[in-house]
């Protein structure tokens, strides 16, 4: 099918989804009626059809301009648009009238084709803010049913977990590093789960948000955990999204601190740096004397122009938290 305006199938602009709003809803059609098959209609369809760059496609192209087997019709309607249309004729007993057919189906088949070309777009919208949020996002996700257990979770929250720190995951079940807090956990969950207020796809009220405190095994400190009621139009069973923040990888740090233009020692150092230990402790760490550390330290803050440690410190943690290292 080719459309009579060429905005559609371009990239979605904004005058894009007004036209295929129209496209859709063109009102009633007006005249249906039979195109010559090798004609100009013809050649401009093939013409389509071969720019699309694909073999299947290419393969189509040259048997309609050569008009093998395909039959042509165009179809108008009351807002001014023209649709062509082009059948791919097999040699069946209904070939002879496959217009008095089309010309009865075509307007409910053309709204399905369009809203499909429409749900693709939707379709790959949907699967990039997936994948962002499975392979990018440096927070970690689970995803765990009205009991707490874990049904789903990203990259960073497998990571997470595997390291056992905050939480660790045995076969679906988890556990908090600290033993006392577990039952608190779960209490959190069950509480998140069985709260009515929003929380379902497409509901105009916000999800009503939990916050509980965890602490971390290897830092001692308290972390904040995010705990939010989903519930899927159509299912019945609601689902609770954990969200809980991570300190930025440090290859990431190392990385954005280059591209921010330092040198790969000096990286390093900023990224010790932003860990928040103490120049000596960092030393140590890089295999450095103290007073080279603190020279490749002086650099640092002077390149990326900030007037302390902690101030160099959260311009990286704010770049890192943007998403996971490539």
């Amino acid at each position: 099918m080719l459309t009579s305006d060429p905005r559609l199938g371009g990239a979605c602009s904004s005058a894009a989804a007004a036209v295929l709003r129209r496209q859709l809803q063109p009102g009633s059609a007006t005249a249906f009626r039979s195109r010559r098959s090798g004609g100009a209609a013809a050649r401009m369809l093939a013409a389509q059809l071969a720019a699309a760059e694909q073999p299947r496609l290419a393969e189509l192209a040259a048997e309609l301009a050569a008009d093998c087997g395909w039959a042509l019709f165009s179809c108008s309607f009351e807002d001014g648009s023209e649709d062509l249309i082009a059948l791919k004729l097999e040699g069946g007993p209904h070939d002879a009238h496959c217009g008095d057919i089309l010309q009865a189906i075509w307007p409910v088949l053309r709204e399905d084709s369009l809203r499909e070309l429409a749900g693709e777009t939707q379709a790959a919208v949907t699967s990039a803010l997936l994948w962002t949020v499975s392979k990018k996002t440096d927070s970690a996700v689970l995803v765990l049913n009205a009991e707490g257990a874990l049904l789903h979770c990203n990259e960073s929250g497998r990571d997470m977990l595997d390291g056992g720190d905050l939480l660790s995951d045995h076969s679906g079940r988890l556990s908090c590093a600290r033993p006392g807090e577990t039952a608190g956990f779960y209490a959190a969950v069950a509480e998140c789960a069985r709260n009515r207020r929003g929380g379902a796809a497409g509901a105009g009220q916000p999800p009503r948000e939990l916050i509980l405190f965890l602490e971390d095994r290897k830092s001692g400190m308290r972390l904040p955990v995010s705990l939010t009621r989903y519930r899927c139009a159509g299912s019945g069973q609601p689902l609770v999204v954990a969200i809980l923040p991570r300190q930025p990888d440090r290859r990431r740090i190392e990385m954005l601190a280059q591209k921010m233009g330092l040198s790969p020692a000096e990286a390093r150092v900023a990224a010790l740096i932003q860990l928040g230990l103490s120049n000596r402790e960092a030393a140590h760490i890089a295999g450095l004397k103290v007073q080279t550390f603190n020279t490749y330290a002086k650099r640092v803050l002077a390149k990326m122009q900030a007037p302390g440690r902690a101030e160099m410190a959260q311009r990286l943690t704010w770049q890192a938290s943007l998403g996971r290292a490539s």
